[in-house]
């Protein structure tokens, strides 16, 4: 699969992806640890990784990349067939309170890890390599967008998932989300 076909696939797919109505009205709500917006396709298609915690709120049970339709309140969708095609999601757990969120397409693995934190809270943490030069393996991401590489202003490949985020002491960093070849 290449990027090409990703860009793609994400910008047109989120209006076809498939789900049944009874699935989606049975659907608990989750809460949106991270939302993640394009500078290409559709622009009322963002993506989010959302979670679900147990009732005790102790442990966090599922986490779910998906489309959040924002003309129709944020309606959540599955990636869909197409998507899932050129694309591998991966949830692996590491703690009770810890799940990492794996997109893998074109050679490329990111990855989103989503806690619990103790108060409660959800994050998502992302390995970042900042803007002035820095690598951070933690930082606690705030912000993230989907860059397009582009030719002759269309979308081509994806050249970048770039985030905003805060390492262990609190200093906010800019920079791109280090991938892993694969």
């Amino acid at each position: 699969m290449s990027w090409t076909a990703f860009i793609l696939a994400l910008a047109g797919a989120a209006a076809t992806s498939t789900t049944s109505a009874k699935a989606e009205a049975t659907a608990k709500p989750g809460v949106e640890v991270l939302r993640v917006k394009r500078d290409f396709g559709k622009p009322h298609f963002d993506l989010a990784i959302d979670a679900w915690l147990d009732a005790d709120a102790t442990r966090l049970d599922e986490a779910r990349l998906w489309w959040v339709n924002t003309a129709e309140q944020d309606r959540r969708k599955p990636l869909g067939p197409m998507v899932e095609r050129m694309v591998k999601l991966r949830y692996r757990r590491g703690s009770s309170r810890s799940l990492t969120v794996t997109v893998t397409g074109d050679g490329k693995e990111f990855a989103f890890v989503v806690e619990l934190g103790e108060a409660g809270q959800l994050h998502a943490f992302v390995a970042v390599d900042t803007d002035d030069g820095r690598h951070l393996p933690r930082c606690r991401t705030t912000s993230a967008r989907l860059i397009a590489h582009r030719v002759l202003g269309l979308p081509v490949g994806l050249a970048r998932v770039s985030v905003t985020c805060k390492d262990e002491h609190g200093a906010v960093h800019k920079g791109t989300v280090r991938h892993r070849e694969v």
